[in-house]
Parts: structure tokens; sequence; C-alpha cells
């Protein structure tokens, strides 16, 4: 030992050399790890910003969808119980002299309705899906003749669709923008009915009677990208098919819209076959970017998983099937796009901080150390975020669960009591849609804080579901019981502010168990008990704490 102490005390050059080593080793170790950190966290962030933009796309074409099943069910009740009026039955008196004619015209109103269009009887035979059936085509005129007067109401220019309109099996069409075409209607009113999204909606060829999402063909303008088709039926009758076209100009607005504040990337939206329906503002094309092997390789990886990543040489390629249109939302971020990120600059701020530490490493110590206690900080947020609900601030799902499983095995082994409340708030998506997605927040932030609150410090509880939450606790059924009742008039005793002076007073529904009547401390199957407990509490009627079957 004492010659070693004097072989370094002789040569200090060694220790300097062997610490800057070492602590070179380190630093370069640590600078490693946190920048496979800040990759995961960009990854995640690129993820979590397309989600958004699809949920977002979703939306529209959900209220697209809804917009048609409104015009559907307008259309079926109106002929169950027509509603004609001095007007409609001169129209039908008009059409009566006119269905002869080889293009005829019906308006609702002169100057507030879109005019019907339709062929002469004699041309109906040569169009083998039509019919024209006089016990039926009253009531489909007035039906549609109602429909012409709310499509003229309208305004198109807040549609998310460019055209909406029906089209009958009894050789007429309705639609809500004029037709662009030749002037020759016999001509494309065949190629209408011979349409694959027309023929698609017999009931032959769709028993189910569900909508369709298809690429457009010659009938839609040459601006459309989709087309969705549904079909109208009346006491078992196909009287005929609602369809709407949406452009490219359109989808690409809207996800115009739904990009972050700093987008970095092109955001592209295809079909699974990889053709372009429409992208962003200065997004270039797959074709542009990738190269055929590249392309291959990511329409194998969409036709396998409804969402995921891949990195494809200096470029990192995300998508997410939207819901409807068989569409994919993709996202392609090159490496410069991502260093220009905050991110990307974090990281190279990162880097150029290890490049300066280590040219100056034996005047920097104080430096060394700032720089490790914000790399530990920056750590210590993204273990949080990883374990916590970020509006609620509870624990989450997986978190939870691993510390309910935890406080299961300590009671057990203790033989201690142990007990889990399922919790619900009760009418939470009413909140969502009637107040908006902020007041939810309000409420889910309220509710958190309650139970927080009611449940003391030797529970556990956490955020599993959208509106769900879970507590585990030491106590016996009957104590847990007290407990869920606490939690239940707390939340019923105030009201939560919702915005625009409205208040709102929230309930919840809670289903408990308890291992002492279960007679085990497994928490899943606890947690499964309390569950169907719970629904027990939703179907009584709501606001309510069940503590048995």
């Amino acid at each position: 030992m004492r010659l070693a102490q004097d072989f370094f005390h002789s040569r200090p050059a060694v220790i300097i050399h062997l610490c800057f080593l070492l602590v070179f080793l380190f630093s370069s170790l640590l600078t490693w790890r946190e920048s496979k950190v800040l990759k995961e966290t960009w990854e995640l962030n690129q993820r979590a910003s397309l989600n958004d933009i699809a949920g977002d796309l979703d939306g529209q074409f959900q209220f697209s969808l809804d917009q048609l099943l409104f015009y559907r069910n307008m259309l079926q009740q109106v002929m169950r119980a027509p509603a004609e009026n001095s007007e409609m039955r001169l129209q039908l008196q008009h059409f009566a002299l006119l269905r002869h004619q080889p293009v005829w015209h019906l308006y609702a109103s002169a100057t507030h309705s879109l005019p019907l269009t339709g062929i002469a009887d004699s041309q109906i035979a040569a169009f083998p899906p039509l019919l024209r059936d006089d016990r039926r085509l009253r009531q489909e005129l007035v039906a549609t003749l109602i429909m012409s007067l709310i499509l003229r109401l309208n305004d198109a220019g807040r549609d998310f669709h460019s055209r909406l309109w029906y089209i009958s099996r009894a050789g007429f069409w309705l639609s809500s923008t004029p037709l662009q075409r030749d002037g020759d209607t016999l001509r494309y009113f065949a190629r209408v009915v011979k349409a694959p999204w027309f023929i698609a909606m017999a009931p032959e060829n769709d028993p189910q009677r569900r909508s369709r999402w298809s690429s457009p063909d010659d009938t839609a303008p040459a601006s459309s990208a989709l087309t969705l088709s549904l079909p109208v039926d009346q006491d078992g009758y196909w009287y005929g098919v609602l369809a709407m076209d949406f452009s490219s100009t359109h989808i690409s607005s809207q996800l115009q819209r739904s990009l972050p504040p700093s987008p970095a990337g092109s955001v592209l939206f295809y079909d699974t076959a990889l053709q372009p329906l429409a992208r962003t503002a200065e997004s270039a094309s797959l074709a542009a970017q990738l190269n055929e092997q590249q392309i291959l390789r990511l329409k194998k990886a969409i036709a396998h998983s409804s969402r995921g990543a891949l990195q494809l040489n200096l470029r990192y390629i995300s998508w997410v099937k939207t819901r409807y249109a068989n569409g994919v939302v993709i996202k392609v971020a090159t490496l410069r796009q991502g260093l220009q990120s905050d991110v990307g600059r974090m990281a190279l701020t990162l880097l150029g901080m290890w490049l300066l530490f280590t040219l100056v490493l034996l005047l920097a110590h104080q430096a060394v150390l700032r720089l490790v206690r914000r790399l530990l900080a920056m750590q210590e947020k993204y273990r949080w975020r990883a374990r916590h609900d970020g509006l609620t601030k509870m624990l989450n799902r997986s978190a939870f669960f691993d510390c309910a499983e935890a406080l299961a095995r300590q009671n057990q082994l203790a033989q201690a009591p142990f007990a889990v409340i399922q919790l619900d708030l009760d009418h939470f998506k009413q909140v969502n849609d009637g107040y908006g997605h902020e007041a939810g927040d309000r409420v889910l932030a309220y509710a958190a804080a309650v139970i927080h609150d009611a449940i003391g410090p030797a529970a556990t509880a956490g955020r599993v579901g959208g509106e769900e939450f879970c507590i585990a606790l030491p106590a016996t059924a009957s104590e847990a019981a007290a407990i869920a009742e606490k939690v239940r008039a707390a939340l019923a005793q105030k009201q939560v502010f919702a915005g625009n002076s409205a208040w709102l007073r929230i309930t919840a529904s809670l289903g408990v168990a308890a291992s002492e009547e279960a007679g085990e401390y497994h928490f899943e199957s606890l947690r499964s008990i309390a569950d169907r407990r719970l629904y027990l509490a939703k179907t009584s009627g709501r606001n309510r704490v069940c503590e048995r079957d």
C-alpha cells in the first residue's frame, strides 16, 4: 500500500490521466444514455402528435357519417309519414306531366331548394339497378324534395365533405352542388348507377346495410379523394344511395389545422394500399422521399399493424390507421427536422456540453456537477411522467397496478385486511359532449383531488381509464364501504365550474371488494369483483356504493 501511494505521489500526471479517463468514460456513457432518453422522448412526441392528427381527422369523418345517417333517417321518416303541402302537391302534378321527358327537374321552392333531376320512364329499363315503383314513388319524391330544402339552407362552406347527394333507384338524384358535366344527363346517370359504390349498396351485395368508403370514380368531382356511401331502405325495399365526396383539398386543410404550432416533418394521408389521398402544405409525397424498397417495407409494416414506427436511413416514419375511410395518417421526419425540434435542440445542447466538458475537464469541475444535476433532474421528470397521469397527478394504470399488487402481498403476509374500490364518474361522456373537453378535464382533476383527500395516506389510488379510478387500501369490507361512501358524498357535495357560467354537479358509482369476503388477496380478482359491483351500482341508478353482489 505504501509503495502504491509513493508511486502515485511521485507521478501526479498518472493520477490526472486516470481521473480524466474515468470521468471522460463516465461522461460519455451518461451522455449516450440521456441522448437515448431524448431520442425516445422525441419519438413519443411524434407518435402522440400523429395520434392527435388522426383523431381529429376521424372526428371529421365521424361527423360526416353522422350527417349522412341524419339525412337517411330524415328520408325514412318522411317516407314513413309524408308531409305534403300545396307546393309539394303542385310539384307532384308537374312530375306527372314531366316524367316522360328525357330529362326533367322538380323544385320544392323556386328560391330555397335544389333541383331534383331525373330521367324518363322509358329510360329506366336501360339501367338494370333502377326500378320506378309508382306505389312508393310519391312518398320518395316528397321526402327528397324536403331534403332539397334542407340542403339549400345548409352552409356548404363549413362542410368537411365537398358534395352530398342522393341517387334514387326510381331514376332521379339530388346533389348539394351543381354537377359540372358535359350536359349529357343520360350518359352521366348511366355511369352513376354502374359505379362500384352504387352497385355495392344492393341488398345482395351488402346484406348488413353498412356504410362503405371507396376511392372516387369518374362520377365524382376531379378533386375527390374519397367517397362515402350509405344505402337507403324502408320496409325491406332499397330506395337508393346517399353519398358524400371528400376532396383532397378539404382533407389537406383538416390535416393542416391539426398540426402542432411547430410541426416537424411531413404529414400525409394515404389509403392502406399507400395510394396518396391528401397531405399538408410543403409536404413531399412518399415517392419523393423514399425509394421503392423502403415504400414496400413500410407497406408491409402498415399491413400488419394499426400503428407503429420505422426508421429508414435518416428518416423516422410513424403511422396511425384511421377508424374511418380505410386510411392511414403517416408522418415522415428527417434527422434535420428532428434536430430542429425542441428535443433535438436539447440533444444538440447535450452534445455540445459533452464536447466542451471533454476539452476543459480539468478546469470545469463545477460545470460537471451542474450538468449531472440537470441530467438527473431530467431523468426524474421523465420517470415521474412515466408513472403518473399528467392531468390528475395520480398514478397511471400500470404504476397503480404495481403498487396495488405490492400492497396486497404486504397485507397478505401480515394477515391484514385488504380491499379494492372501483370508481366511475356518472355521465362523464355527456360532460365532454355538452361542455367540451376542458370542462371534462376540470371534472377529472376535481375527482382526483376529492379521492386523494378522502382515502388517507395508507391507501393507493390511480386513474385506470378515461373516467375510471381505482383505490387499494388496507381495510375491511365495512371500512372500505365507508371510505367509498365518503368519496361519493364528497364528489356530490360541490359543483364544478364548466365554463360559460355553467356549473356541474358530479356523481360517481363505486364498487367495493375485500379480501375477507373473497377469501383471497389477488388484486386482479378483487378488482374484477369491485368492477362487477360498480356495474351493479350503475344499473341500480348510479351515485351509489355497492359492496355486495
